[in-house]
């Protein structure tokens, strides 16, 4: 009997299983079309919190430079 994880809960479950046991997952091949369509929906989000991150910490960083730049032009007047 050959076992892999469900992908909801990710407990190990018979691949003949047609539900996971555990959180009632279907592994009907509609369900798994939802599923995979939820899944790509969720990495498009993640791509944009993750450019919005990128973008904030660029932010930040042209500001610390800049503090540190007008604290050493200070330092030298």
């Amino acid at each position: 009997m050959a076992l892999h994880h469900c992908p909801e809960c990710r407990r190990k479950i018979s691949q003949a299983a047609k539900l996971c046991p555990h959180c009632g997952f279907s592994f009907h091949e509609t369900d798994l079309a939802r599923y995979r369509q939820l899944l790509e929906q969720r990495s498009l989000a993640n791509q944009e919190i993750n450019r919005r991150s990128v973008k904030l910490h660029l932010v930040w960083l042209a500001v610390f430079a800049a503090v540190i730049g007008l604290a050493s032009w200070w330092h030298h007047y």
